[in-house]
């Protein structure tokens, strides 16, 4: 698959969390709506998933939107793909990026490491630190 699908999977997720989020919907509505989403690989994907869902919750309905994240993720995005861009961001410098593409990649790549900027002071030298002088 590469490394850009399941980068892809993973900004498709974080996407579709912002948009429920504003959308209010309820933690019932976020599970119903899925099988309107999911489209492709995804929905061939969910299909299989929610008939497995069902037999161990007894209902779809009982599926929380942390759970759904939880499987989606393990499916679309393994746990060597997230090693492997933290370690890209552990070792993250600007190079022949520009400042502004650096900081977009900067915190695209963040978000899988935050042990390393737990705060915004060590956010800020992580960040500093990479940059051309």
């Amino acid at each position: 698959m590469g490394t850009e699908g399941p980068m892809k999977a993973n900004k498709w997720l974080l996407d579709l969390d912002w948009i429920i989020m504003v959308s209010g919907c309820t933690e019932e509505q976020k599970v119903q709506n899925l099988g309107h989403l999911l489209q492709g690989e995804a929905g061939t994907w969910w299909d299989t998933k929610k008939q497995l869902l069902i037999r161990e919750l007894g209902n779809i309905t009982a599926l929380t939107w942390e759970r759904f994240n939880e499987e989606f993720d393990n499916q679309f995005f393994p746990e060597s793909m997230k090693t492997q861009k933290a370690q890209e961001f552990a070792t993250m410098v600007q190079g022949n990026l520009t400042v502004e593409q650096y900081a977009t990649k900067f915190m695209e790549l963040g978000r899988f490491a935050p042990y390393l900027i737990t705060t915004e002071k060590m956010q800020a030298y992580k960040f500093q630190g990479g940059l051309q002088p």
